[in-house]
């Protein structure tokens, strides 16, 4: 499979272009493939025929789809977890349509420091600029200008970070030669007090294009710089007790919106004829067997996140927020 900057996407998922082609197979037989059952309650109106494997995931979920259109540019996906104790093959309520890569969506754009930007020394307010450096007008579809900067050893190249799409800025359209400048979000070190003053690579990617300098900034902590890191940690640090708790409450939403997604088709049906705010809440509650409290945090969602292809961040990012908890000393 290409990589996953260069793959088409359904939706907001990364998938195997070569799967975008041929016949595919009834969703029954590829259920059967895959040891599990079909959710006959998510299939209606879903393709007959058609069905294939459209990505695995390292976190166990699979994708399956199938084209609704002759042209196969439309399609009906499906998501099951083969590693759970009963699984079944749910289908997405809605169609989703084929997208560029991210690598085709940030042609012509480039990052460009600006030229003051030796003036600036402490990296936390950095602005850089996104650039239409090709011929024709860039426009953006659900894109959003959301730079994020991380420090590295001099020479090291690799690096993660965390984010929310709710923090990106909305991007704009730019016509060769225009610009946008936006703050470089500087991603916090697990740790401040492995900062030692000295040279560091300051490197930036906009998230949701993964559009990345092709150089990064050499940048000079001074020991001023890294105690000020490291101060900002100390006076936001919560006790390890409180710290638990935190992640606790972190990790219960995140399991119920996990559970919400899996369950949606059956939430959509039960809310359909609620006559009021509290009914439904009440039925989503029963769905999910949850408290009605518990319920509002998915009623209040937003109907995008429900149908979004994400299922991988958020295992991902569940994960990890189990790790966290579990260091805790």
């Amino acid at each position: 499979m290409a990589s996953m900057d260069t793959a088409p996407r359904i939706g907001d998922l990364e998938v195997d272009g070569d799967e975008l082609t041929g016949d595919g197979t009834t969703l029954s037989e590829l259920a059967e493939e895959l040891a599990c059952g079909v959710d006959e309650t998510t299939t209606a109106e879903a393709p007959a025929a058609g069905w294939r494997v459209l990505r695995r995931l390292e976190g166990g979920a699979v994708y399956l789809g199938s084209p609704v259109d002759a042209d196969h540019r439309t399609w009906r996906v499906a998501q099951v977890h083969p590693g759970e104790l009963s699984p079944v093959v749910r289908v997405h309520p809605d169609t989703l349509d084929v997208r560029p890569s991210r690598a085709e969506r940030r042609q012509g754009l480039v990052l460009r420091w600006p030229p003051f930007v030796e003036e600036i020394a402490d990296p936390i307010e950095l602005v850089i600029d996104i650039v239409n450096a090709g011929t024709t007008r860039w426009t953006p579809t659900d894109e959003g200008f959301f730079a994020v900067g991380a420090l590295t050893a001099p020479g090291e190249t690799g690096f993660s970070f965390g984010w929310m799409g709710s923090a990106a800025g909305r991007a704009v359209p730019l016509d060769p030669g225009e610009y946008a400048r936006v703050p470089v979000q500087l991603q916090p070190p697990s740790d401040p007090t492995s900062l030692r003053p000295g040279p560091y690579d300051l490197q930036v990617v906009v998230v949701e294009l993964g559009l990345r300098l092709a150089e990064p900034l050499r940048v000079e902590l001074t020991a001023e710089l890294v105690a000020r890191q490291v101060a900002k940690r100390d006076r936001h640090r919560a006790d390890p007790a409180s710290q638990r708790r935190a992640f606790d409450r972190e990790i219960e939403a995140e399991q119920l919106q996990v559970g919400a997604h899996q369950s949606w088709p059956e939430i959509a049906e039960v809310i359909g004829s609620a006559v009021s705010d509290d009914e439904a809440m009440e039925r989503i509650a029963a769905v999910l067997g949850t408290t009605t409290e518990q319920a509002a945090s998915v009623y209040d969602a937003s109907l995008r996140a429900m149908v979004r292809a994400d299922a991988d961040r958020r295992d991902e990012h569940l994960q990890e927020l189990i790790r966290q908890r579990d260091a805790l000393e």
